[in-house]
């Protein structure tokens, strides 16, 4: 079973125009992000959420459009889809990465059960979420795709 994500790349100075600021349903921002990116698979805090703060800590940048071009090269894998709106597309979890000043927050919605999950620093999602997992090391110049290869090679050479 898939848990289904999508991550977008907003300014911050737009979470200013809302009453919950970070925490404010993604879909009063969605014709403010400069990309919207749907994940078919992994999308709960504990594998999405440290995946997101790992490679924002490997690649935070100011500048919100080229985040998130380097988001897509990077977090790309053959589930993974550029949609026009967040509400175009069935998902559980929405990420928001908030660019626009040295220090980049990331939030994450339930979009099942309309509620905000948390708003922090990517050190301290890792800290709050980090579990047993291999996560991508994006760190070192791994992208998504290269890790989903490599798993995929590992799994072939058990079933021989």
């Amino acid at each position: 079973m898939a848990t289904r994500n999508l991550t977008m790349v907003v300014d911050r100075q737009h979470a200013e125009e809302s009453e919950l600021g970070f925490a404010e349903n993604p879909s009063f921002f969605s014709d403010k992000s400069y990309v919207n990116m749907y994940l078919h698979h992994d999308g709960y805090p504990e594998w999405q959420g440290v995946q997101i703060a790992n490679w924002v800590m490997a690649n935070g940048r100011i500048d919100g459009s080229a985040l998130a071009a380097k988001l897509v090269h990077d977090m790309y894998y053959d589930s993974c889809y550029l949609y026009q709106s967040p509400d175009r597309i069935d998902h559980q979890y929405t990420y928001i990465i908030w660019t626009g000043k040295d220090d980049i927050w990331i939030s994450c919605y339930d979009q099942y059960n309309s509620r905000n999950v948390f708003v922090m620093q990517p050190s301290r999602i890792i800290e709050r979420y980090e579990d047993d997992m291999e996560y991508t090391d994006f760190a070192n110049g791994e992208t998504r795709k290269q890790y989903q290869d490599q798993r995929n090679l590992l799994w072939a050479k058990k079933i021989d």
